[in-house]
């Protein structure tokens, strides 16, 4: 059977969650309508049906070539996409700021079917036009999980989340609702207007926060226990490692020179941390204003790896560069280990948020080829 590569995505992305590693792709979702049968034919003519223009990654959905004209009270939006297939009820989904330029005041944040209490608008078609008296939605941010891949990241039906997004607008996005089951795939669902706010692009990958881990990083003393809080209860009990990592840091000026050879990164997360380990790296290399994530500290406590300071530019130049033409690779599993000692290769090299499979990560090991992200 063939996969796409957003298939194979999910799949590898499943595996890594099973593993420990959250992650979830970006999909951003522009303006749209969802017709029910009998609207469908009042735009646009008796017995007409959806002519299918790409199938979305959410099982059975598709983009329709078919849109529509939404007239508001103040404006109007044209060329609105339809999704398929045709739905029990018709129902608007638009941003906040389209809300706006349409002149729908207090158009309520809700998730998909909640449509009771919501305003309505007039949607102009080919055929004809009907006026809704309720039905338009800005669409509540959520996450969309089967249900291997919900027993994977350990997430349940209805259950709210935060994603972590990291970058030039690096924030925490909380409230992420969870819709798990059959008829779903791996994917969260964010509009273009958060999703400009946050400098997001489709298919960018987002680190899963559960159970209050957003929270506790600010912790100042107030909780008892969890990731990344930085009150001294939790200071006393670090391991000594992770403490000595902590010195390295721009606070005490102590920062070191990296290896030669090793990479300096921006961001730590645990799958840098983990990937360490299997290369069996003592210590992680990061700038001096580098983010390291509250579960990558704990992880490297965990595994007695060191996360140490550094200065950037030095440690640039020290990192290794690809020879031209070299392959930087999306995804390396252990078959791309497996080529690079055939050809007598020590590095391969993948994107700065490349997907690492775990029999990579032993193959590595095994076989002494660094794996670097660029």
């Amino acid at each position: 059977m063939a996969f796409d590569e957003k298939t194979v995505r999910r799949i590898v992305l499943t595996e890594l969650a099973g593993e420990g590693t959250r992650y979830v792709p970006v999909a951003i979702s522009a303006r749209h309508v969802h017709l029910s049968l009998q609207d469908l034919e009042t735009l646009f003519g008796a017995g007409y049906q959806l002519t299918p223009l790409k199938p979305l990654v959410q099982p059975g959905q598709f983009a329709s070539r078919e849109q529509v004209t939404l007239a508001g009270p103040k404006g109007k939006l044209e060329k609105v996409r339809i999704i398929g297939p045709v739905r029990k009820a018709t129902q608007v989904e638009v941003s906040m700021t389209d809300s706006i330029g349409l002149g729908i005041k207090n158009c309520p944040i809700r998730m998909s079917g909640d449509i009771e209490g919501t305003p309505g608008i007039r949607v102009i078609g080919p055929k004809g036009e009907i006026t809704l008296d309720h039905g338009v939605i800005v669409a509540k941010r959520h996450l969309h999980l089967s249900e291997e891949e919900a027993r994977a990241y350990g997430i349940h039906n209805g259950q709210v989340i935060s994603l972590r997004v990291t970058g030039p607008r690096s924030c925490i996005l909380n409230d992420v609702v969870c819709r798990t089951g059959k008829g779903h795939e791996l994917e969260f669902h964010v509009d273009t207007d958060e999703a400009n706010g946050c400098c997001l692009k489709n298919e960018e990958l987002l680190e899963v926060l559960i159970s209050g881990e957003a929270q506790l990083e600010t912790c100042k003393g107030t909780c008892k226990s969890g990731k990344g809080c930085t009150c001294k209860k939790q200071e006393a009990g670090k391991p000594e490692k992770a403490k000595e990592a902590d010195k390295t840091g721009p606070e005490t000026g102590k920062a070191m020179t990296p290896e030669a050879g090793a990479q300096v990164l921006d961001l730590v997360t645990e799958r840098d941390v983990n990937d360490a380990c299997g290369q069996r790296r003592k210590k992680i290399f990061c700038g001096l204003r580098a983010l390291i994530t509250p579960s990558a500290s704990d992880r490297a406590g965990e595994l007695g790896i060191e996360i140490v300071r550094t200065e950037c530019s030095s440690a640039r130049s020290a990192q290794p560069k690809p020879e031209p033409g070299e392959k930087i690779l999306e995804l390396i599993t252990e078959r791309d280990i497996n080529d690079a000692y055939r050809d007598n290769r020590e590095i391969v090299y993948g994107t700065s948020q490349a997907l690492i499979t775990q029999a990579a990560r032993e193959r590595a090991a095994a076989t002494g080829i660094q794996m670097i992200r660029i």
